[in-house]
């Protein structure tokens, strides 16, 4: 829709110019004058946006450049965090394990000198034996 009118406004452009060339001939100078100006702005204004777009563009590609070593950097961090992380899992699962299982024999080899009755406390019982009387 701009370009069309864009189009039409360039025609009646044309055509008033044409009529007041020839309807008003001294006014012809002006008028050239004027359409050597209008030309020359627009050129000089295409000239502006073409070289304002290169500028634009070499920015964003260094930006995006820049944007790259970062996220290549935050990647890096990525990895090793997660690698000392998953690190860190392991040794608390494993020592998780160890814990577990060194209970657990505690609980299967009673240590010398308790007895395995009903009566006498478990490995990890807090209760306090009552004694009797």
């Amino acid at each position: 829709m701009d370009a069309f009118l864009k189009v039409v406004g360039w025609i009646g452009a044309t055509v008033m110019g044409l009529l007041v060339w020839n309807l008003f001939p001294e006014t012809r100078a002006i008028i050239t004058c004027g359409i050597a100006l209008a030309f020359i702005c627009y050129v000089l204004f295409i000239v502006v946006g073409v070289t304002v777009k290169r500028l634009m563009g070499d920015e964003l590609r260094e930006l995006r450049l820049q944007s790259n070593v970062v996220a290549d950097r935050l990647d890096l961090m990525d990895r090793k965090i997660t690698a000392i992380l998953r690190d860190s899992l392991e040794q608390r699962q494993a020592a998780s394990l160890r814990a577990s299982m060194s209970h657990d024999l505690r609980q299967v080899r009673p240590e010398a000198g308790t007895a395995c009755s009903p009566s006498a406390p478990k490995v990890g019982d807090t209760r306090k034996v009552q004694s009797k009387g």
